[in-house]
């Protein structure tokens, strides 16, 4: 058995990989080892070890970090996830400005805007959508698209 797998530098290569590869069991290659010496088996076990555990699972982690990182940046999914989350933030805010027009009118004006801007719980509403305070106030200003800023 000796010679069937480990008698040149080739047939050796062969061996190891077919080891690792499932083309051969490791048992059947390492018993002509252990008549030689115990250290080859050894040496053997370690390069199994470090290859399926390491070397493969590595090379599988990169393979899918890259699947993933391309999934990511595909832009088709980027904007349908945006699409599906436009609803959401469209009714969020709706109900922030419902609770801010506090005489019902259905309009807000820019002393009703300020005054909400102190309460915490508005400001902690907006941050809730990743919005910071200078944002709302661009956000009012594009809203104001008469020109007006008492309405």
């Amino acid at each position: 058995m000796m010679m069937k797998y480990w008698s040149t530098l080739p047939r050796s290569m062969f061996s190891l990989y077919m080891a690792i590869t499932g083309g051969i069991s490791w048992g059947e290659l390492s018993d002509p080892l252990s008549d030689v010496s115990g250290i080859y088996v050894a040496l053997f076990a370690g390069y199994i070890i470090l290859t399926q555990l390491a070397v493969l699972n590595v090379l599988t982690g990169v393979f899918c970090q890259n699947a993933i990182d391309s999934a990511q940046h595909d832009q088709d999914l980027v904007t349908q996830a945006l699409m599906a989350n436009k609803e959401f933030y469209v009714n969020r805010i709706k109900e922030i400005f419902k609770t801010i027009d506090t005489d019902g009118s259905g309009g807000l004006t820019i002393q009703e805007f300020r005054q909400h801007l102190g309460d915490d719980s508005i400001v902690a509403y907006f941050e809730s959508l990743e919005l910071d305070v200078t944002d709302v106030w661009t956000l009012f200003k594009l809203l104001d698209g008469r020109g007006q800023r008492d309405r």
